[in-house]
């Protein structure tokens, strides 16, 4: 059985935003020491300092090619991104109890992610505040109940709640998962207020994909998924298949400074 460590992280779950996102990058154990590898000779590209963040992408070219170039080296590389991106509105456990509901979601992604492996899957989640010290052990629980109804031998082996800091994996996931959860966001809201820098890097990202946006759904895709819930919202705004185009190109510091000095205009 192949050994995966998926790491999880969410954006989006504050008041002000409709939508919230889970997202995992898995990664086959055998192969963990090139992701490593891989994630930090981008953040020594990037100029950026401290933690790589979604919400530090804010107003520098090297932020955006951070995020071009993390889904780059994912979608060229054994490793896997998946995620869960829940419309508030119509989600009425959302309505009763926020953390129930999140963790719900969270079960799900896992689920999901993991019935086209045979896996024996470690997740690293990180660090969030919840009313109950041992979510993480109940999350291990109900997600190996549903993998024991789905024709896979998969099963979570351990989950532990960890600080971003000390993973690169961490903090890849959480520059994808802000970006499409971002991008979400502006589907809802299409006045929201977001840094320029951070739509330029939604757009490039989406380029990536064969798409426009990211706030679509995917068809079954074993590198790259987006699953929208609840079910009613599914294939809202549209369900697209990805179409990998490596050739987009990053933004050059001449570039981004057109960009800022036609929005200001």
């Amino acid at each position: 059985m192949e050994e995966v460590f998926a790491f999880a992280d969410e954006s989006g779950i504050s008041k002000g935003c409709p939508c919230y996102t889970i997202g995992i990058i898995a990664t086959p154990k055998n192969y963990f020491a090139e992701f490593n590898q891989g994630i930090s000779d981008i953040y020594e590209r990037s100029g950026l300092q401290g933690e790589i963040k979604w919400e530090k992408v804010r107003k520098s070219a090297g932020q955006i090619n951070l995020c071009i170039d993390i889904l780059r080296f994912i979608l060229t590389s054994p490793v896997s991104f998946h995620a869960i991106a829940v419309s508030k509105q119509p989600y009425r456990k959302w309505h009763n109890n926020e953390e129930a509901a999140f963790y719900t979601t969270y079960d799900f992604l896992i689920r999901e992610s993991s019935r086209s492996k045979d896996a024996k899957i470690t997740v690293f989640a990180d660090q969030k505040s919840n009313s109950y010290a041992k979510q993480h052990e109940v999350m291990q629980i109900v997600t190996n109940h549903m993998l024991s109804k789905l024709p896979t031998s998969s099963k979570v082996h351990h989950v532990a709640m960890e600080d971003s800091k000390y993973h690169w994996g961490l903090q890849a996931v959480d520059i994808i998962t802000g970006a499409v959860n971002s991008s979400y966001q502006l589907y809802f809201q299409p006045s929201a207020q977001m840094q320029l820098a951070k739509k330029i890097a939604i757009s490039k990202m989406a380029r990536l994909l064969g798409w426009d946006s990211l706030a679509y759904d995917t068809m079954p895709n074993k590198d790259f998924n987006i699953w929208h819930f609840p079910p009613e919202t599914r294939a809202i705004p549209a369900t697209k298949q990805v179409v990998q185009d490596l050739s987009v190109a990053n933004v050059s510091r001449e570039e981004f400074e057109r960009y800022m000095a036609f929005n200001k205009s």
